[in-house]
C-alpha cells in the first residue's frame, strides 16, 4: 500500500469515527458551501473576460519570448540562491530549541559551473516567556541569518551577479525592529551599489497590493473597480487572469506591470525610510507553470528605468528556471540543502533531553513535569 493509500484510509477512518449527528450536520453544510463556491467561481469566470480587456487597455500585463541569445547570456551570469529554514520543537520549562539553517548556493561561472554550497546551522534557544509567538521569533532569527549570508556574498563577490532569495524581500510583516530593518536595508543597499541584482521570489503569496494599486491609482470607473475587488487576493486574480490569457492563445512568459509597494504597510514604509523602495511583479514562465511574485529593490536616490529593469529581471528568472519548476534553480538547490524537517528537529530535541539526563531522580522528576 502506497503512502497516499494509507493517508486516504486514515482520512476515511477518522471520517467514519465522527459521531453520526455531527457528521450529518457537517455534510449538509459542506454541500451548501460547495454550491456557494461553484456559484462564486462562475461569477469570477464571467468577470475575467472584462478584466482581461481592462488590463489590455491599461497595459497592465506584458508577454515576452526569450531568444536563444537571452538564455545563453543570462545563464552565464554568476548566480546565487539563498534560503533559510527552521523548526520549533520542545518547550520544556518554556524554552524552545529551534534548529535554524541557511544555505547559499553559488554558480560562480554560470549554469555550466558546479554549484558550491555554504551552509550555516545552529540550534537557537527561544524563551516563550519573553517571546509569546515562538514561530515569529524563529522566523526573524532565520531572516537575520539569511541577511548575513547576503552581506557575506557582497563582501566576496564580483559585481554583475544575481542573488535569488526564496521569499519576499520585506518579511515578516509583523516585525518592525529598527535595528533589524536597518541591517536588512544596508545589505540591500550594498547589493545595489555593487551592481548585484537582488531578486525576491515569492511562492506563497498573500495580500492584495496589486489590486489596491490598480483600483486606487489606475481605474476611475466604479464598476471596473468592483470587478477586481471580487478577488480575495492578488494571486487569486492573477491565477484567473493568466490562465485566461494562456487559453486565449498566448504562449510566452506573462508578467504584470511593476507596482511600487513601498507604502503598502508599516513595514514597507520602514524600509522606505531607510532608503529602499520595493517594486512587485507577478510572472508566469509558461502555461504549465504557476505564477510567482518577484520583488525588486531600488534605492530612492537612484533613478532607474524600472520597466526595462523588470523586463531584464523576468528574463533572468526565466533563464534560470528549469522545466517542472516555478522558481530559479539556485533557490531550488538552496531550499533542498537547508530544509530542517520536523522529524529531524524532534530527533535533535530528543538528543538534547537525553544528554541532559541526570542520575539524580529529583532532576528527572522535575524535567518530566516541565515537559
Amino acid at each position: 500500500m502506497s503512502p497516499e493509500d494509507i493517508y486516504e484510509t486514515l482520512r476515511r477512518y477518522e471520517f467514519n469515527k465522527t459521531e453520526p449527528e455531527t457528521l450529518r450536520e457537517l455534510v449538509k453544510s459542506a454541500l451548501k458551501k460547495g454550491d456557494l463556491v461553484r456559484e462564486r467561481m462562475g461569477k469570477l469566470k464571467e468577470s475575467i473576460e472584462e478584466i482581461k480587456k481592462i488590463f489590455k487597455r491599461e497595459h497592465l500585463f506584458l508577454e515576452i519570448h526569450l531568444s536563444d541569445m537571452d538564455y545563453v547570456s543570462y545563464r552565464k551570469m554568476c548566480a546565487v540562491g539563498i534560503d533559510g529554514s527552521f523548526q520549533c520543537v520542545g518547550g520544556i520549562g518554556g524554552i524552545w530549541y529551534t534548529p535554524i539553517s541557511c544555505a547559499r548556493i553559488v554558480f560562480e561561472n554560470g549554469i555550466e559551473s558546479p554549484p558550491q554550497a555554504s551552509i550555516t546551522a545552529e540550534i537557537e534557544e527561544i524563551d516563550q516567556h519573553k517571546y509569546s509567538n515562538i514561530e515569529a521569533e524563529a522566523s526573524v532569527r532565520m531572516l537575520l541569518v539569511e541577511t548575513k549570508a547576503i552581506n557575506e556574498w557582497v563582501s566576496i563577490s564580483k559585481s554583475n551577479s544575481v542573488i535569488f532569495v526564496d521569499g519576499p524581500l520585506v518579511d515578516p510583516p509583523y516585525y518592525l525592529d529598527k535595528n533589524y530593518v536597518k541591517y536588512r536595508c544596508d545589505a540591500i543597499s550594498r547589493c545595489l551599489k555593487k551592481d548585484i541584482l537582488l531578486i525576491g521570489c515569492v511562492k506563497r503569496i498573500f495580500g492584495k497590493p496589486f489590486i489596491n494599486y490598480v483600483t486606487h491609482k489606475i481605474l476611475s470607473d466604479e464598476g471596473e473597480k468592483n470587478r477586481l475587488k471580487q478577488f480575495t487576493s492578488d494571486i487569486h486574480l492573477i491565477n484567473y487572469l493568466f490562465t485566461k490569457l494562456y487559453l486565449s492563445g498566448l504562449k510566452g512568459t506573462l508578467y504584470t506591470s511593476p507596482v511600487d509597494i513601498s507604502e503598502e504597510d508599516e513595514v514597507h514604509r520602514a524600509y522606505l525610510k531607510n532608503g529602499i523602495r520595493i517594486f512587485s511583479v507577478f510572472m508566469q514562465k509558461d502555461a504549465f507553470s504557476s505564477p510567482i511574485r518577484i520583488d525588486i529593490p531600488q534605492e530612492i536616490e537612484v533613478s532607474t528605468d524600472v520597466v526595462l529593469l523588470v523586463e531584464k529581471v523576468v528574463k533572468i528568472v526565466c533563464a534560470w528556471t528549469y522545466p517542472g519548476y516555478d522558481i530559479p534553480l539556485p533557490i531550488v538547490l538552496a531550499h533542498n540543502k537547508c530544509t530542517v524537517r520536523k522529524g529531524c528537529a524532534e530527533v535533535l530535541y530528543d538528543e538534547i533531553i537525553t544528554r541532559a539526563a541526570s542520575p539524580d531522580p529529583y532532576d528527572n522528576i522535575v524535567k518530566t513535569k516541565l515537559g
